[in-house]
């Protein structure tokens, strides 16, 4: 936690300038008293189970216990409380959230007898665990993009708001009547067509699609094929069996068009299985969208509160206006608040 993020000034944040108003409007007035919310507080101790009879009484808790992260889940038939918590109550609805986080692209295997741990993600920038740059940030703008568009044209929700969490990644919040009423299994269902992945090593490849996810497949090359061929080298490419004067063609034509779809993957990827089969597995596994799947089917998760401050970084949950321009480092702080 930064040294200057003390309980007085996440207090005045609270107090002060937190938008109640535009984050009741985010989540609904809709049985708000029979809302769960949990709280990081103290001494980083996470409580939950907890509801509010009004906003008031909302802004008084965190203003009173400097709440270091705030975090709001579904909505059950009668106010969560420790006498009555979650577990004994029954659940009603919760937004379908998607959540994405830079750390889900690292992997790390046992080192062999000296026991050290060697990365095996597929980051080559550099950073690893909660750093980020320019580069690898792309990871995370691809795959929510990749998100938005799939839920708006292959399942029709146009209501989707992407937020910051404030530290490593963003959540994509779907707020349509329909989906925040779906049960654990209908969420796993759109999980399965978004990843469609099942193969944990994510070696599966681009062509393995069924033809009846034939939107899903054109969109992979439409954004992450495009997105992996404009970031290779002619070298990289030619590890695959594609020659390096139809390597720098490959990339030198994909970073000329705006518009990257299929037919033209098809035209331009030297007609051979082998080459294809390795190719389009390597793009699969190297930038593919990793979803948290835990978030989105656990009906009882609580997620970080829009416009609340990370407890971390001290910077605030805003939602992203542009998801292609958007990067974390210009994201508004809690001191920049209190200015």
């Amino acid at each position: 936690m930064n040294d200057k993020l003390t309980p007085e000034t996440i207090s005045e944040y609270y107090e002060k300038k937190f938008p109640m108003k535009k984050f009741m409007s985010f989540i609904g007035l809709s049985e708000f008293k029979n809302r769960e919310f949990g709280f990081v507080v103290g001494n980083n101790r996470f409580i939950r189970n907890l509801s509010f009879q009004n906003t008031d009484h909302l802004r008084e808790f965190m203003v009173e216990n400097s709440v270091k992260d705030a975090y709001v889940g579904a909505v059950f038939d009668q106010p969560p409380s420790r006498e009555n918590p979650i577990q004994k109550i029954k659940w009603k609805f919760r937004e379908l959230i998607f959540d994405l986080d830079i750390d889900e692209y690292d992997a790390y295997v046992d080192g062999g007898e000296k026991g050290e741990k060697q990365y095996v993600g597929v980051r080559s920038c550099g950073c690893r665990d909660d750093e980020y740059c320019d580069e690898c940030w792309s990871l995370i703008q691809d795959a929510a993009i990749f998100i938005d568009q799939t839920m708006k044209e292959d399942f029709g929700y146009k209501n989707i708001t992407w937020i910051f969490s404030g530290r490593r990644g963003v959540h994509g919040w779907v707020r349509e009547k329909e989906p925040i009423e779906f049960d654990r299994n209908q969420r796993r269902a759109i999980l399965d067509y978004l990843t469609f992945i099942h193969d944990p090593t994510r070696t599966q490849s681009i062509e393995d699609i069924p033809s009846e996810a034939k939107p899903l497949r054109n969109r992979i090359y439409s954004l992450i094929a495009k997105s992996y061929l404009v970031r290779s080298t002619a070298k990289e490419l030619n590890e695959f069996g594609i020659s390096l004067n139809k390597a720098r063609e490959i990339i030198k034509e994909v970073k000329a068009r705006e518009e990257f779809d299929h037919n033209r993957y098809n035209i331009l990827i030297p007609d051979n299985k082998q080459v294809r089969k390795k190719l389009s597995s390597e793009i699969i596994r190297k930038r593919y969208p990793r979803i948290d799947r835990k978030v989105t089917m656990d009906t009882n998760r609580v997620s970080r509160m829009p416009y609340s401050v990370h407890g971390k970084t001290g910077q605030i949950a805003i939602i992203i206006k542009d998801l292609r321009k958007f990067y974390p480092v210009s994201t508004p702080t809690i001191w920049d608040s209190l200015k």
